[in-house]
């Protein structure tokens, strides 16, 4: 199993996990295949986050804390500090990061 943002779920996708709403009550059960209409759904009450049978993105996808994902643009970034279009690149990819963490504190 794996969690994954629902923004990456498709279709034919099964939870492990039930999810429930922010009242408690279920939105679906464990094994339900996901569909654009669930997706939808899900997404409409404001959930985020789901976890689906397997492993479909590998160890990588799973969601990692955001100063865990600073550290390593930091460390990927630092061999290359000194070029202009580098550096720029690493501000833009901050700054998504950075957009990402207000977006939850919503």
């Amino acid at each position: 199993m794996q969690k994954i943002p629902l923004k990456n779920a498709i279709t034919g996708m099964k939870l492990s996990k039930s999810i429930k709403n922010k009242r408690g009550m279920p939105l679906c059960t464990v094994g339900t295949e996901l569909n654009e209409n669930i997706i939808s759904r899900l997404s409409d009450a404001g959930i985020t986050e789901i976890t689906v049978k397997g492993n479909p993105f590998g160890e990588e996808a799973a969601v990692k804390p955001v100063g865990q994902q600073i550290d390593e643009l930091n460390a990927r970034f630092s061999s290359v500090e000194q070029d202009p279009l580098m550096k720029r690149i690493k501000s833009l990819i901050f700054k998504c990061l950075n957009e990402r963490v207000k977006e939850s504190d919503c």
